[in-house]
């Protein structure tokens, strides 16, 4: 491995105005994997030291068997919170083994696969990663959303598309004074990975996401003081320091805020119909495509490509929330 990272270096040069039909040079090499009978709770651990939302499941030979994801994990605890809230069957309930509820025969790209063809990929398919595989089925790496978003959030061109036109007003919303089990519940059912937690003037507090149940998870499995928690309130959990966008904003604007701070979505609460909107990086990448076109995604990317400056940029941002 070693000896092919520095030819891939080496020829780097030559190969820097074809970076778009050739996606070594994106996806991480430094993949963190569990094997099939590795637990959902070590797996929701795992996650929420290292950052990352997804993870590669791989059988003893090294090959892909699947891809077990924080949704996954809500979802398991979603169906023990329908009978019992209390901490040590929750515990107990993410003993199983992940093969149980991975996502198996996943969606993969190779590494000489274009970006048109892994854009194509998260768009058609829906999902927020895809591992890298060689032709064995052996995992060398892994693309995330946040990878194509980050593509975009290190220009300083603007894409002059307003953030309103790929923006979500359709916003699940949950109060400060809700049960943390109501949230799981929310975001298994409907499908969502945050929560806008809104005040009695419709004001938006605070934001609460898969990534703090996991928080919560660990702190279970940590034995600790916390006997219980799913019935705890919201505002115990959620955080404040929401960080949001207005809706005239360009989309350029939008990819660099959540490039910046490492989210996977901003708040918009400035529309004239006092509503709140989100925009994510799911819209970024799978709304913008659908209503602009795939050719309109690469060329918002395409000149960053072509600059070791922004390379560097990228590389100091593709290591973290996989």
């Amino acid at each position: 491995m070693y000896l092919r990272r520095r030819f891939r270096w080496r020829n780097r040069a030559k190969r820097m105005p074809e970076k778009t039909s050739d996606i070594w040079w994106l996806f991480s090499r430094q993949t963190v994997s569990i094997t099939a009978r590795e637990s959902v709770l070590n797996s929701a651990l795992l996650m929420k030291n290292r950052n990352f939302r997804h993870l590669p499941v791989l059988a003893s030979s090294g090959r892909i068997m699947g891809i077990v994801s924080a949704q996954d994990i809500i979802d398991t605890i979603n169906l023990t919170l329908k009978s019992s809230i209390s901490a040590g069957e929750v515990k107990a309930s993410l003993e199983i083994p992940v093969e149980r509820v991975m996502t198996g025969q996943p969606i993969v790209v190779e590494p000489g696969d274009g970006l048109k063809e892994v854009i194509k990929k998260f768009c058609y398919h829906s999902v927020g990663a895809l591992p890298v595989v060689n032709m064995l089925g052996v995992v060398e790496g892994i693309i995330t959303l946040r990878d194509l978003v980050s593509l975009m959030g290190i220009s300083s061109s603007p894409m002059n598309l307003p953030v309103s036109e790929i923006m979500n007003t359709n916003v699940i919303t949950i109060a400060p004074d809700s049960a943390l089990a109501d949230c799981v519940e929310l975001m298994s059912e409907m499908r969502v990975r945050r929560l806008p937690v809104i005040d009695g003037k419709e004001a938006v507090i605070g934001v609460l996401t898969n990534k703090d149940v996991l928080r919560h998870i660990a702190k279970i499995a940590s034995g600790g003081s916390v006997l219980s928690g799913f019935e705890r309130k919201v505002s115990d959990f959620m955080a404040t320091g929401v960080i949001d966008i207005g809706h005239e904003d360009d989309v350029r604007i939008a990819a660099n805020q959540m490039t910046t701070f490492g989210v996977g979505g901003l708040v918009i609460e400035d529309l004239p119909s006092r509503r709140i909107a989100l925009v994510t990086e799911r819209d970024l990448i799978k709304t913008l495509s659908s209503k602009r076109g795939i050719d309109f995604l690469m060329a918002s990317m395409q000149y960053e490509l072509e600059t070791e400056d922004a390379m560097s940029r990228l590389s100091s941002f593709s290591s973290t929330s996989r």
